[in-house]
């Protein structure tokens, strides 16, 4: 796995609906693999690599991550906020935040609540909420009604750092790790594909896959897989019979989630190109949890879909941690997929 890449992808704040600097990235890094790129009326980066025309394949990983939308200034020039997509309250006490502003760039803050030393006991023992939560930027009510509009949104800061075994610790892994592997499979294919391929930077997928939905239906593929991530449970208080997918284990074929079930003979495919390459791979079924196959599956009368799911520990924190090999072995088993997908029938 690159590091130096996957770092600058993360780096990028792309809250839903606001992704734009991170697509504006992704597109000097992939043109020069690519016959064409556009972005759709939805802020989708679609970029087409011709190959011999037998089948459309369309891959889709999302560009946006979870964050926080301002929703009030207070006399003082502390900032309120709501979340767009699933954030857990309990991680969001004293962590940098920057905030996407219209007109200022990215203004940095930091996210405070009443001192845990002045907490009555009736307080301490409330669980933490967006109520009890406010984002400091030093500024004034003048200056932050200057710099900061109702509606920005803000995305958690925090550097990506290397941990041992293989894992590293980021934010945004969901899902800068499938945004990753579509640049890497970009660079590693041969000039002329035996399919078609479709690479959809996706927008808004943590608000309902909007984007994906929008750019399948322009498309019309054959066959589509969504590259996400999804939570790793393998950690402590949580038995082994719950852990969906373990971080370290091979990536994650889904075959059943809370929004799609996957294409039986496709799964299938995927099944048999991992094991008979000796892919670390995992099966994923779980009760909770959707992605871009779901949205993609629907379109245009049922389209052959399924997603691969990177297993992230603490996903949709700033901490969130992966392991490189899951990464490496999304890739490879993409690229072998590639190869086979345009002479098998689903």
């Amino acid at each position: 796995m690159d590091f130096k890449l996957f770092s600058k992808l993360s780096a990028l704040p792309a809250a839903s609906g606001r992704e734009e600097l991170l697509r504006a990235e992704i597109t000097k890094i992939i043109k020069p693999f690519v016959d064409e790129v556009k972005v759709d009326s939805m802020g989708n980066l679609i970029a087409l690599k011709k190959g011999k025309g037998l089948k459309k394949l369309m891959l889709a990983a999302h560009m946006d991550e979870v964050a926080l939308r301002i929703r009030h200034i207070d006399d003082k020039g502390f900032l309120r906020f709501i979340t767009t997509g699933g954030v857990d309250p309990r991680t969001l006490l004293s962590q940098r935040v920057l905030i996407q502003t219209e007109e200022n760039g990215l203004i940095h803050g930091v996210i405070g609540s009443k001192p845990a030393h002045y907490l009555t006991p009736q307080d301490a023992a409330k669980p933490i909420t967006l109520e009890s939560l406010f984002i400091d930027t030093g500024l004034s009510k003048e200056e932050a009604f200057k710099k900061i509009t109702i509606g920005d949104p803000a995305v958690l800061d925090r550097q990506p750092i290397e941990l041992g075994g293989d894992f590293f610790s980021a934010r945004a892994i969901d899902d800068r790790a499938g945004v990753y592997v579509l640049i890497k499979l970009l660079e590693q294919l041969p000039k002329k594909p035996q399919v078609d391929i479709y690479f959809v930077f996706t927008t808004q997928e943590e608000r309902g896959l909007i984007g994906a939905q929008t750019a399948a239906a322009r498309i019309n593929p054959d066959i589509a897989l969504a590259i996400d991530t999804t939570g790793a449970l393998d950690v402590p208080g949580v038995t082994p019979q719950d852990y969906v997918l373990q971080a370290g284990k091979g990536i994650g074929i889904t075959l059943v989630d809370a929004l799609t079930i996957a294409h039986s003979g496709l799964a299938k495919h995927l099944r048999e190109i991992a094991a008979k390459n000796k892919i670390p791979h995992q099966l994923r079924v779980s009760p909770k949890g959707g992605n871009d196959a779901s949205a993609m599956q629907k379109s245009n009368g049922g389209v052959p879909a399924c997603a691969l799911s990177v297993p992230v520990r603490y996903i949709h924190s700033n901490v969130e941690v992966a392991n490189k090999k899951d990464i490496d072995a999304a890739q490879k088993l993409v690229a072998l997929f590639i190869e086979q997908c345009a002479s098998k029938k689903y």
